[in-house]
């Protein structure tokens, strides 16, 4: 009895205190068969250490505590509830936390409804897959830069051998903490054909789609101004410095964003890719704008002369990976079919990995002149009072290769160890065009 209230009051000091997904079982279990109440609770953590060789603007090379994380569970009959949180850096945050309930049909077939805040479905296979059931020790960066994470919303998730539709709906800001506009609105959904799918392997296809009104922004000459930050770190945890490929759109409006997907697993080896494209439209009162930019000696003149200096457009964002590994001894490969995903590996192991990664923020009108002390584009080719200013984009893109090594003791311990080169190209950093990136990481879950 004692033992039982021990785990039961850790378990809910998790809840109080608070672990991103899991695809592992957790080790320590309270069973109430009589009832039918079943309640879990883990943990994670992940130390990276990392070198940085760049051309010119330094990274800091080092050692991190990159994520630290407690999850809880609780099932009753067709009900599951789950709640992790993080602590890793010594920050705390809240992960998923979400209710969900599922319906299984004679054939096999599964329906299920999810309310709470978790990944959105539409958000890239990359980011839908646990971080400690990943293969290499970040994410692609394509999938960091244009994926989407976690929302609150609530879903619908149909599931077959052969087919999943998984949509929902959901809020741009799990808080409503917004300094003024409202919260927004997503609509998103992944879809997966399996044609083969058996114990030794499996081939899913897939496509995504999704949809964002923005909402929340500031207010600027009484006109709500929202803005999108889009951006990634150059795929590690130790240094995440994002200067490199990242962009910040103002007057964002809606974000439509499509991509595609495709794994194939046998026993020992996998491969799988990904295709994102994210497009963006942007919308303010120019007239409120201009007339506020009336109150002072520099007046613009005239309406037209206002928009024709301060030009504004939609814009078009791309990028994808490739990934493969080879298991070179170890448990098979597994598939989850409940989530469309790869797992990690499960038990003492040893595999090789590889990826190529593609990142492009920029989205730069043909004939624009950069000029790198003004951080700024200038249409007709060169740097002229008028107009002055483009509506070109300059994010940045990222070229990066990355090889790696991952050794697993037993199910609960695995090493890491990844070297990428990234070749870059961004026109405010012009002296930035090769980075290498030597990392290993232990990683302990339960």
């Amino acid at each position: 009895m004692k033992k039982y209230f021990l785990i039961t009051a850790l378990a809910f000091f998790a809840l109080a205190a608070n672990a991103q997904d899991f695809d592992t079982d957790p080790t320590l279990r309270v069973d109430n068969n009589e009832k039918d109440v079943h309640f879990t609770i883990g943990a994670r953590m992940m130390a990276d250490a990392a070198y940085y060789n760049s051309d010119f603007t330094p990274l800091q090379s080092g050692a991190a505590i990159t994520d630290a994380r407690i999850r809880t569970s609780m099932s009753y009959k067709d009900w599951y509830f789950y709640a992790d949180f993080g602590f890793g850096k010594g920050k705390f945050s809240q992960k998923n936390i979400f209710l969900q309930y599922t319906k299984n049909t004679e054939n096999g077939d599964a329906h299920s409804v999810k309310v709470g805040y978790y990944n959105d479905p539409a958000g890239s296979m990359a980011r839908n897959t646990s971080l400690g059931s990943y293969h290499f020790i970040s994410r692609p960066g394509s999938s960091n830069a244009l994926g989407e994470g976690r929302e609150l919303g609530i879903s619908y998730k149909y599931n077959s051998d052969r087919f999943m539709a998984y949509q929902g709906v959901f809020t741009e800001n799990a808080y409503n903490k917004i300094e003024a506009g409202f919260n927004g609105v997503t609509v998103a959904g992944r879809y997966l054909v399996r044609p083969i799918i058996d114990d030794n392997q499996t081939l899913h296809v897939g496509v995504n789609a999704r949809f964002a009104h923005m909402g929340g922004g500031v207010t600027t000459n009484n006109v709500l101004k929202k803005t999108l930050h889009l951006g990634q770190s150059l795929e590690t945890y130790v240094d995440e410095d994002e200067q490199f490929v990242s962009c910040d759109l103002p007057w964002i409006n809606n974000v439509f964003d499509l991509g595609a997907e495709l794994l194939y697993h046998n026993n020992r080896f996998f491969v799988r890719g990904e295709y994102m494209y994210k497009h963006t439209t942007k919308k303010r009162d120019s007239n409120t704008l201009w007339e506020a930019s009336n109150n002072n000696i520099d007046t613009w003149g005239s309406y037209d002369w206002w928009l024709a200096a301060n030009p504004l457009r939609n814009d078009n964002f791309h990028g994808g990976y490739v990934e493969a590994g080879f298991l070179i001894f170890g448990n098979p490969y597994k598939y989850n079919r409940g989530e469309g995903l790869l797992g990690g590996l499960n038990g003492k192991a040893l595999e090789i990995v590889a990826r190529y990664n593609y990142t492009s923020l920029n989205d730069i009108n043909d004939g624009d002149y950069y000029a790198v002390g003004r951080d700024q584009y200038y249409p007709n080719g060169y740097m002229e009072d008028w107009p002055y200013a483009s509506s070109s984009v300059g994010g940045g893109k990222a070229n990066s290769y990355t090889i790696g090594l991952n050794y697993s003791f037993n199910k609960y311990v695995q090493m890491m160890f990844d070297y990428t080169y990234h070749r870059l190209q961004k026109d405010f950093l012009p002296y930035d065009k090769n980075v290498h990136v030597g990392q290993a990481r232990v990683q302990f879950t339960f």
